[in-house]
Protein backbone atom coordinates (compact mmCIF):
# COMPACT_ATOMS: atom_id res chain seq x y z
CA UNK A 1 0.00 0.00 0.00
CA UNK A 2 1.26 3.56 -1.08
CA UNK A 3 1.55 5.87 2.29
CA UNK A 4 -0.31 8.97 1.20
CA UNK A 5 1.49 11.95 1.66
CA UNK A 6 -0.34 15.71 2.29
CA UNK A 7 1.19 19.12 2.45
CA UNK A 8 -0.98 21.21 4.56
CA UNK A 9 -0.07 24.85 3.68
CA UNK A 10 -0.52 27.97 4.91
CA UNK A 11 -0.04 31.49 6.08
CA UNK A 12 -0.44 32.77 9.18
CA UNK A 13 -1.38 36.33 8.85
CA UNK A 14 -3.72 35.45 11.37
CA UNK A 15 -3.91 32.55 13.91
CA UNK A 16 -7.24 31.22 12.66
CA UNK A 17 -5.85 29.85 9.50
CA UNK A 18 -3.01 28.11 10.96
CA UNK A 19 -5.93 26.84 13.61
CA UNK A 20 -8.10 25.49 10.90
CA UNK A 21 -4.77 23.83 8.91
CA UNK A 22 -4.31 21.61 12.80
CA UNK A 23 -7.81 20.84 13.10
CA UNK A 24 -7.54 19.53 9.32
CA UNK A 25 -4.15 17.46 9.71
CA UNK A 26 -6.09 15.87 12.88
CA UNK A 27 -9.16 15.09 11.03
CA UNK A 28 -6.97 13.28 8.35
CA UNK A 29 -5.01 11.49 10.93
CA UNK A 30 -8.41 10.16 12.40
CA UNK A 31 -9.74 9.03 9.70
CA UNK A 32 -6.50 7.63 7.31
CA UNK A 33 -4.08 4.99 7.78
CA UNK A 34 -1.43 4.86 6.29
CA UNK A 35 -0.58 8.47 5.88
CA UNK A 36 1.85 11.09 6.38
CA UNK A 37 1.26 15.19 6.93
CA UNK A 38 3.16 17.78 6.62
CA UNK A 39 1.91 21.41 7.84
CA UNK A 40 3.86 24.32 6.21
CA UNK A 41 3.70 27.72 7.31
CA UNK A 42 5.13 29.70 4.40
CA UNK A 43 5.76 32.92 6.69
CA UNK A 44 8.32 30.96 8.62
CA UNK A 45 10.31 29.98 5.60
CA UNK A 46 9.92 33.26 3.74
CA UNK A 47 12.51 35.97 3.10
CA UNK A 48 12.72 38.58 5.33
CA UNK A 49 11.66 41.39 2.62
CA UNK A 50 8.43 38.91 1.33
CA UNK A 51 7.05 39.98 5.00
CA UNK A 52 7.74 43.94 4.39
CA UNK A 53 6.16 43.97 1.32
CA UNK A 54 3.23 41.49 1.67
CA UNK A 55 2.43 41.35 5.54
CA UNK A 56 3.89 44.36 7.30
CA UNK A 57 0.98 46.79 4.74
CA UNK A 58 -1.56 44.96 6.12
CA UNK A 59 -1.01 45.24 9.71
CA UNK A 60 -0.19 48.77 9.14
CA UNK A 61 -3.11 49.26 7.53
CA UNK A 62 -4.97 47.57 9.92
CA UNK A 63 -3.33 49.60 12.98
CA UNK A 64 -3.50 53.04 10.97
CA UNK A 65 -5.51 53.47 8.02
CA UNK A 66 -8.32 50.72 8.29
CA UNK A 67 -10.32 52.44 5.43
CA UNK A 68 -7.18 52.35 3.30
CA UNK A 69 -7.47 48.54 3.72
CA UNK A 70 -11.18 48.74 3.25
CA UNK A 71 -10.84 50.83 -0.38
CA UNK A 72 -8.34 48.43 -1.50
CA UNK A 73 -10.41 44.97 -0.55
CA UNK A 74 -13.74 46.40 -1.65
CA UNK A 75 -11.77 47.53 -5.25
CA UNK A 76 -10.13 43.96 -5.48
CA UNK A 77 -14.07 42.80 -5.11
CA UNK A 78 -15.28 45.04 -6.77
CA UNK A 79 -12.78 44.54 -10.32
CA UNK A 80 -12.42 40.68 -9.14
CA UNK A 81 -8.41 40.97 -8.94
CA UNK A 82 -7.14 37.71 -9.65
CA UNK A 83 -4.32 38.16 -7.17
CA UNK A 84 -3.20 39.25 -4.14
CA UNK A 85 0.17 39.87 -5.24
CA UNK A 86 2.08 39.51 -8.51
CA UNK A 87 3.75 35.75 -8.94
CA UNK A 88 6.77 36.61 -8.79
CA UNK A 89 6.35 37.93 -4.75
CA UNK A 90 5.30 34.23 -4.30
CA UNK A 91 8.07 32.55 -6.56
CA UNK A 92 11.05 34.91 -4.79
CA UNK A 93 9.63 35.72 -1.62
CA UNK A 94 8.05 31.73 -1.04
CA UNK A 95 10.91 29.94 -2.41
CA UNK A 96 11.76 27.55 0.18
CA UNK A 97 8.21 26.64 0.61
CA UNK A 98 8.18 25.70 -2.57
CA UNK A 99 11.40 23.70 -2.00
CA UNK A 100 10.24 21.82 0.84
CA UNK A 101 6.44 21.18 -0.79
CA UNK A 102 8.53 19.16 -3.95
CA UNK A 103 10.61 17.53 -1.50
CA UNK A 104 7.77 16.54 0.29
CA UNK A 105 6.36 15.02 -3.18
CA UNK A 106 2.41 15.24 -1.85
CA UNK A 107 -0.03 13.36 -3.14
CA UNK A 108 -2.33 15.98 -2.28
CA UNK A 109 -1.69 20.20 -0.99
CA UNK A 110 -4.16 21.41 0.99
CA UNK A 111 -4.36 25.25 1.82
CA UNK A 112 -6.20 27.38 3.91
CA UNK A 113 -5.19 30.53 3.35
CA UNK A 114 -5.88 32.49 0.12
CA UNK A 115 -2.03 33.79 -0.17
CA UNK A 116 -0.64 29.92 0.49
CA UNK A 117 -3.50 28.84 -2.47
CA UNK A 118 -1.76 31.60 -4.80
CA UNK A 119 1.53 30.00 -3.41
CA UNK A 120 0.03 26.04 -4.01
CA UNK A 121 -1.46 27.26 -7.54
CA UNK A 122 2.14 28.94 -8.73
CA UNK A 123 3.82 25.99 -7.44
CA UNK A 124 1.93 23.49 -9.64
CA UNK A 125 1.69 25.66 -12.49
CA UNK A 126 5.92 25.44 -12.49
CA UNK A 127 6.13 22.24 -11.74
CA UNK A 128 7.24 22.04 -8.21
CA UNK A 129 4.75 19.48 -7.38
CA UNK A 130 2.27 17.87 -9.44
CA UNK A 131 -0.56 16.89 -6.79
CA UNK A 132 -4.39 17.92 -6.61
CA UNK A 133 -5.06 20.86 -4.52
CA UNK A 134 -7.67 21.18 -2.26
CA UNK A 135 -8.54 24.89 -0.90
CA UNK A 136 -10.28 25.22 2.93
CA UNK A 137 -12.21 28.58 3.11
CA UNK A 138 -12.18 30.34 6.74
CA UNK A 139 -14.51 32.95 5.93
CA UNK A 140 -18.45 32.98 5.45
CA UNK A 141 -17.64 35.32 2.33
CA UNK A 142 -14.71 34.72 -0.52
CA UNK A 143 -12.49 36.92 -2.51
CA UNK A 144 -11.87 36.73 -6.40
CA UNK A 145 -8.20 35.63 -5.89
CA UNK A 146 -9.15 32.43 -4.45
CA UNK A 147 -10.06 31.13 -8.30
CA UNK A 148 -7.01 29.08 -9.52
CA UNK A 149 -6.97 26.95 -12.45
CA UNK A 150 -4.94 24.54 -10.33
CA UNK A 151 -7.24 23.84 -7.06
CA UNK A 152 -9.27 21.32 -7.69
CA UNK A 153 -12.12 21.54 -5.34
CA UNK A 154 -13.24 24.17 -2.93
CA UNK A 155 -14.51 23.32 1.05
CA UNK A 156 -16.28 26.48 2.14
CA UNK A 157 -18.01 27.92 5.11
CA UNK A 158 -21.43 28.63 3.24
CA UNK A 159 -24.03 28.68 0.82
CA UNK A 160 -22.94 32.60 -0.18
CA UNK A 161 -19.30 31.44 -0.62
CA UNK A 162 -19.86 28.94 -2.64
CA UNK A 163 -22.42 30.91 -5.10
CA UNK A 164 -19.85 33.92 -5.29
CA UNK A 165 -17.48 31.25 -6.69
CA UNK A 166 -19.59 29.63 -9.02
CA UNK A 167 -20.42 33.10 -9.89
CA UNK A 168 -17.09 33.87 -11.36
CA UNK A 169 -16.27 30.75 -13.07
CA UNK A 170 -16.06 27.75 -10.68
CA UNK A 171 -17.62 24.42 -11.46
CA UNK A 172 -20.40 23.90 -9.04
CA UNK A 173 -18.91 20.03 -8.89
CA UNK A 174 -15.63 22.06 -7.40
CA UNK A 175 -16.98 23.31 -4.70
CA UNK A 176 -18.11 21.58 -1.27
CA UNK A 177 -20.23 23.20 1.26
CA UNK A 178 -18.58 22.06 3.95
CA UNK A 179 -18.43 24.88 6.83
CA UNK A 180 -15.37 26.18 8.96
CA UNK A 181 -13.20 23.47 10.14
CA UNK A 182 -13.45 23.42 13.92
CA UNK A 183 -12.31 21.36 16.71
CA UNK A 184 -14.84 18.80 17.74
CA UNK A 185 -14.87 19.78 21.28
CA UNK A 186 -17.24 22.89 20.74
CA UNK A 187 -19.81 21.12 20.09
CA UNK A 188 -19.64 18.61 23.18
CA UNK A 189 -22.01 18.91 25.78
CA UNK A 190 -20.22 19.47 28.63
CA UNK A 191 -21.37 19.92 32.52
CA UNK A 192 -21.64 23.36 33.20
CA UNK A 193 -22.15 22.75 36.79
CA UNK A 194 -18.43 21.33 37.34
CA UNK A 195 -16.79 23.49 34.57
CA UNK A 196 -18.28 26.01 36.69
CA UNK A 197 -16.30 24.65 39.96
CA UNK A 198 -13.38 24.13 38.33
CA UNK A 199 -12.88 27.46 37.23
CA UNK A 200 -14.12 28.82 40.52
CA UNK A 201 -16.94 30.56 39.21
CA UNK A 202 -20.36 31.61 41.04
CA UNK A 203 -23.40 29.72 39.26
CA UNK A 204 -25.84 32.25 40.20
CA UNK A 205 -24.25 34.73 38.36
CA UNK A 206 -23.92 35.26 34.30
CA UNK A 207 -20.57 34.82 32.33
CA UNK A 208 -19.35 37.05 29.87
CA UNK A 209 -16.71 35.23 27.97
CA UNK A 210 -14.13 38.57 26.28
CA UNK A 211 -11.68 37.45 22.87
CA UNK A 212 -9.89 39.37 20.94
CA UNK A 213 -9.08 37.32 18.12
CA UNK A 214 -6.01 36.67 16.38
CA UNK A 215 -5.98 39.49 14.30
CA UNK A 216 -5.65 43.36 14.75
CA UNK A 217 -5.76 45.23 18.10
CA UNK A 218 -9.35 45.03 20.14
CA UNK A 219 -8.99 46.84 23.53
CA UNK A 220 -10.02 44.32 26.38
CA UNK A 221 -9.03 46.58 28.98
CA UNK A 222 -11.77 48.82 27.57
CA UNK A 223 -14.45 46.76 26.74
CA UNK A 224 -13.84 45.17 30.00
CA UNK A 225 -14.21 48.93 31.69
CA UNK A 226 -17.27 49.24 29.33
CA UNK A 227 -18.59 46.21 30.40
CA UNK A 228 -18.51 47.66 34.80
CA UNK A 229 -20.83 50.39 33.70
CA UNK A 230 -23.34 47.66 33.28
CA UNK A 231 -24.21 47.33 36.60
CA UNK A 232 -24.58 44.12 36.38
CA UNK A 233 -22.62 41.81 38.72
CA UNK A 234 -21.44 39.89 35.85
CA UNK A 235 -18.19 37.13 35.75
CA UNK A 236 -16.11 38.24 32.74
CA UNK A 237 -13.27 35.95 31.46
CA UNK A 238 -10.93 37.89 29.31
CA UNK A 239 -8.47 36.22 26.85
CA UNK A 240 -5.40 38.00 26.21
CA UNK A 241 -3.78 34.73 24.14
CA UNK A 242 -0.28 35.83 23.69
CA UNK A 243 -0.97 39.23 24.61
CA UNK A 244 1.54 40.21 27.85
CA UNK A 245 1.09 43.69 27.99
CA UNK A 246 -2.49 43.49 27.79
CA UNK A 247 -2.92 40.63 29.90
CA UNK A 248 -0.87 43.02 32.79
CA UNK A 249 -3.05 45.75 32.14
CA UNK A 250 -5.88 43.14 32.57
CA UNK A 251 -4.66 42.11 36.02
CA UNK A 252 -4.31 45.72 37.09
CA UNK A 253 -7.94 46.78 36.06
CA UNK A 254 -9.13 43.84 37.75
CA UNK A 255 -8.26 45.53 41.63
CA UNK A 256 -10.66 48.66 40.25
CA UNK A 257 -13.68 46.99 39.03
CA UNK A 258 -16.70 46.09 40.74
CA UNK A 259 -17.83 42.88 38.18
CA UNK A 260 -15.28 39.87 39.02
CA UNK A 261 -13.07 39.67 36.00
CA UNK A 262 -10.72 36.87 35.25
CA UNK A 263 -8.22 37.77 33.00
CA UNK A 264 -6.60 34.70 31.09
CA UNK A 265 -3.40 34.30 28.90
CA UNK A 266 -2.91 31.73 25.81
CA UNK A 267 -5.29 28.53 26.48
CA UNK A 268 -5.92 26.00 25.16
CA UNK A 269 -9.30 25.21 27.13
CA UNK A 270 -11.55 27.61 24.60
CA UNK A 271 -13.90 25.11 24.26
CA UNK A 272 -14.47 24.53 28.20
CA UNK A 273 -14.71 28.86 28.22
CA UNK A 274 -17.32 28.94 25.45
CA UNK A 275 -19.14 26.00 27.28
CA UNK A 276 -19.66 27.85 30.34
CA UNK A 277 -20.30 31.42 29.08
CA UNK A 278 -24.02 33.10 28.47
CA UNK A 279 -22.29 35.73 26.05
CA UNK A 280 -19.56 36.10 24.03
CA UNK A 281 -17.86 39.37 23.41
CA UNK A 282 -15.51 38.75 20.07
CA UNK A 283 -13.88 40.19 16.95
CA UNK A 284 -15.87 38.67 14.17
CA UNK A 285 -12.85 36.42 12.78
CA UNK A 286 -14.27 32.84 10.87
CA UNK A 287 -12.77 30.60 13.18
CA UNK A 288 -13.95 32.32 16.37
CA UNK A 289 -17.40 32.60 15.27
CA UNK A 290 -17.59 29.26 14.54
CA UNK A 291 -16.50 27.95 17.15
CA UNK A 292 -19.02 30.00 18.84
CA UNK A 293 -21.62 28.40 16.76
CA UNK A 294 -20.51 25.13 17.11
CA UNK A 295 -20.77 25.92 20.88
CA UNK A 296 -24.28 27.50 20.65
CA UNK A 297 -22.99 30.72 22.31
CA UNK A 298 -24.85 34.17 21.26
CA UNK A 299 -22.42 36.76 20.06
CA UNK A 300 -22.16 40.45 20.49
CA UNK A 301 -19.16 41.44 17.68
CA UNK A 302 -17.21 44.38 17.80
CA UNK A 303 -13.83 46.01 15.90
CA UNK A 304 -14.36 44.02 12.67
CA UNK A 305 -11.37 44.54 10.65
CA UNK A 306 -12.83 46.08 7.14
CA UNK A 307 -14.00 44.74 4.78
CA UNK A 308 -14.03 40.50 5.42
CA UNK A 309 -14.98 40.90 8.96
CA UNK A 310 -17.25 43.43 8.17
CA UNK A 311 -19.17 41.02 5.94
CA UNK A 312 -18.90 38.56 8.75
CA UNK A 313 -20.89 40.91 11.00
CA UNK A 314 -23.94 41.03 8.41
CA UNK A 315 -23.93 37.20 7.97
CA UNK A 316 -24.38 36.84 11.50
CA UNK A 317 -26.45 39.26 12.33
CA UNK A 318 -28.77 37.67 9.21
CA UNK A 319 -28.55 34.39 11.04
CA UNK A 320 -30.38 36.20 14.63
CA UNK A 321 -27.05 34.67 16.57
CA UNK A 322 -25.12 37.99 16.94
CA UNK A 323 -25.47 41.99 17.52
CA UNK A 324 -23.23 44.34 16.26
CA UNK A 325 -21.86 46.69 18.73
CA UNK A 326 -20.96 49.65 15.81
CA UNK A 327 -19.08 52.14 18.37
CA UNK A 328 -17.20 50.77 21.54
CA UNK A 329 -19.92 52.75 23.78
CA UNK A 330 -22.65 50.40 22.40
CA UNK A 331 -21.31 47.93 23.95
CA UNK A 332 -22.71 47.67 28.04
CA UNK A 333 -25.68 48.55 26.79
CA UNK A 334 -26.37 45.43 24.66
CA UNK A 335 -24.76 42.98 26.89
CA UNK A 336 -27.06 44.44 30.05
CA UNK A 337 -29.79 43.58 27.30
CA UNK A 338 -29.23 40.47 26.35
CA UNK A 339 -28.22 39.74 29.97
CA UNK A 340 -31.63 40.98 31.28
CA UNK A 341 -33.58 38.48 28.69
CA UNK A 342 -32.47 34.96 29.16
CA UNK A 343 -35.28 33.88 26.51
CA UNK A 344 -33.59 36.10 23.57
CA UNK A 345 -30.18 34.58 24.31
CA UNK A 346 -31.98 30.69 24.15
CA UNK A 347 -33.23 31.47 21.36
CA UNK A 348 -29.74 32.90 19.83
CA UNK A 349 -28.43 29.42 21.30
CA UNK A 350 -31.07 27.69 19.43
CA UNK A 351 -30.32 29.53 15.90
CA UNK A 352 -26.39 28.61 16.07
CA UNK A 353 -26.24 25.41 17.00
CA UNK A 354 -28.91 25.34 13.59
CA UNK A 355 -26.11 27.31 11.69
CA UNK A 356 -22.78 25.30 13.15
CA UNK A 357 -21.46 22.43 11.04
CA UNK A 358 -19.49 21.27 13.66
CA UNK A 359 -18.81 17.99 11.75
CA UNK A 360 -17.01 20.00 8.53
CA UNK A 361 -13.16 19.27 9.73
CA UNK A 362 -14.70 15.45 9.04
CA UNK A 363 -16.26 16.69 5.96
CA UNK A 364 -13.30 18.09 4.71
CA UNK A 365 -10.87 14.96 5.61
CA UNK A 366 -13.50 12.90 3.52
CA UNK A 367 -13.05 14.98 0.36
CA UNK A 368 -9.41 14.60 1.17
CA UNK A 369 -9.38 11.22 0.92
CA UNK A 370 -11.25 11.03 -1.97
CA UNK A 371 -9.07 13.20 -4.46
CA UNK A 372 -6.13 11.28 -2.45
CA UNK A 373 -7.43 7.82 -3.58
CA UNK A 374 -7.63 9.40 -7.59
CA UNK A 375 -3.87 10.81 -7.29
CA UNK A 376 -2.69 7.97 -5.47
CA UNK A 377 -3.98 5.14 -8.34
CA UNK A 378 -2.82 7.57 -11.30
CA UNK A 379 0.89 7.48 -8.69
CA UNK A 380 0.49 3.47 -8.92
CA UNK A 381 -0.20 3.71 -12.64
CA UNK A 382 2.91 6.02 -13.47
CA UNK A 383 5.61 3.43 -11.40
CA UNK A 384 7.47 1.65 -13.18
CA UNK A 385 7.39 -2.12 -11.49
CA UNK A 386 10.24 -3.58 -9.97
CA UNK A 387 12.85 -4.95 -12.61
CA UNK A 388 11.36 -2.52 -15.46
CA UNK A 389 11.56 0.83 -16.91
CA UNK A 390 8.03 0.73 -17.90
CA UNK A 391 5.50 2.61 -16.28
CA UNK A 392 2.29 0.13 -15.10
CA UNK A 393 0.06 1.88 -17.36
CA UNK A 394 2.13 1.19 -20.53
CA UNK A 395 2.42 -2.75 -19.71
Amino acid sequence: MIQKRVCILTLSVGSGHLRAAEVVESALYDGMDPIEVTLLDALESARPWFHWLYVDPYWWMLRHAPWLWRRLFERRQRQLHQATAPDWVFRRGCREVLRQIKKHAPHLVIVTEIGAAEIAALGRREGWFNAPILAVQTDFQTEPPWVQSEIDLYCVASDEARGQLIGWGVLPNRVLLSGIPVDPAFALSFDRADLIKALGLDGRRPVVLVMGGGMGPVPLDKIVAGLDLCGVPMQVLAVAGHDRKLRRRLELLRRRVTLDLHPLGWTDNVPELMAVADLLITKPGGLTAAEALAAGLPMILTHPIPGPEERHVRYLEQKGVALHAERPGDLPGLASRLLAAPQELQEMRRRARESSRPGAAHAIAQAARALLEKATYIDLLATPPPGTGESAYLM
